[in-house]
């Protein structure tokens, strides 16, 4: 059984590599310049902007394409699921923030050097669902969210590296410009810091 499912896993992977590269072909055909995509993932250090709290550790996965105009200048779209939020602790109680997104990065990508590019873009995210866990003592409460903005707008930056191999390794800074929760309900601003390290895989 273990084998016919290697079988079948390693023919799936041939057949989604025949068609990437097909695809691949076609768009640069039409588009007349370099276009690259494929799968990527990474780790977030989230945290909120009002200070308060401590920043934690969470992930992000996804997949991007780029269209690499010429040796200077490319233009790259992820469509990313990215957990974000923060921790903190208060009168003895430890409580955790969690807020799942799908983010839609749009990055401008400057070639400054070979293989190495400075990203700069909007970001478009929507707010699928957060939880918030408190725990007292040996008791420990989960809820869901209330009053979460369903959409997010941030500004990112960042440098990219390309290794010749077509791994991909970036550093990205994402600076929220929109509050995460109703200002009115959190009580002042509220919006997402979020650094994040990530890799990828250029078809």
């Amino acid at each position: 059984m273990k084998k016919f499912l290697l079988v079948v896993i390693a023919m799936v992977m041939l057949g989604s590599v025949h068609a990437q590269t097909a695809f691949k072909s076609k768009v640069e055909g039409i588009t007349g310049t370099e276009f690259y995509f494929g799968p990527k993932f990474g780790f977030n250090v989230a945290g909120i902007s009002d200070g308060l709290n401590k920043s934690k550790l969470s992930f992000l996965m996804g997949a991007f394409a780029e269209f690499k105009f010429n040796d200077l200048f490319g233009l790259q779209t992820e469509l990313i699921y990215s957990r974000q939020g923060d921790k903190g602790k208060y009168h003895g109680e430890k409580y955790w923030m969690r807020v799942n997104y799908l983010n839609i990065p749009v990055l401008a990508k400057f070639y400054v050097w070979e293989g190495l590019s400075v990203d700069l873009g909007p970001q478009l995210g929507f707010a699928l669902n957060g939880k918030h866990k408190v725990k007292s003592g040996g008791t420990e409460t989960k809820s869901d969210m209330k009053h979460l903005n369903t959409v997010d707008l941030s500004f990112g930056m960042g440098l990219s590296y390309d290794l010749p191999m077509g791994l991909v390794v970036s550093a990205r800074y994402n600076l929220g410009l929109t509050n995460v929760i109703e200002k009115d309900h959190f009580g002042g601003n509220n919006q997402n810091r979020v650094f994040q390290l990530s890799a990828g895989w250029k078809f």
